[in-house]
């Protein structure tokens, strides 16, 4: 039987103003340009990293892009795209209030510091545009998700 109790999540933030590491890009993998090409592939990668119910995307690609397109926080410029051989394996969507909307990472990618580079990536970027904090939230039982978290400087 499918639980259709709502997950609970905790709410973590981080001070932009102390030093953010530099990105450590696992070998074979790196950043690429946010690309409207990709937006089938990136949708794909949100559904499989998801599939383990600690996040949630709207199931049709198309009406998922549109919202997000429409959303008065998106800014393609916040979006960061990690591929390896021409796929995408790695994706962080930041809102231009400095929240971490989505970050996801192929479940084959995880452990190798792929999560952790896009979101050191994405700090940076947000710490470039103004902002003094970033801020998130993540489901209380997605331990390796709060583990990186920590790691990263983030804090309740």
């Amino acid at each position: 039987m499918v639980s259709l109790a709502t997950p609970d999540f905790i709410a973590l933030q981080r001070d932009l103003a102390t030093p953010i590491p530099a990105p450590a890009w696992p070998d074979g993998a790196g950043l690429t340009a946010f690309d409207v090409a990709d937006v089938k592939a990136i949708h794909a990668l949100l559904q499989r990293a998801y599939a383990n119910g600690f996040g949630g995307v709207t199931p049709d690609w198309l009406d998922w892009w549109e919202a997000l397109r429409a959303d008065s926080e998106f800014e393609p410029a916040l979006c960061f795209v990690a591929k390896a051989e021409g796929e995408v394996v790695g994706f962080c969507l930041c809102w231009t209030s400095s929240f971490v909307k989505d970050l996801v990472v192929a479940p084959e990618w995880q452990g190798q510091g792929l999560g952790a580079a896009l979101l050191a990536t994405a700090m940076t970027a947000l710490r470039e545009r103004g902002a003094s904090i970033v801020q998130l939230k993540v489901v209380t039982a997605n331990a390796g998700a709060r583990r990186l978290y920590e790691r990263l400087g983030f804090v309740a």
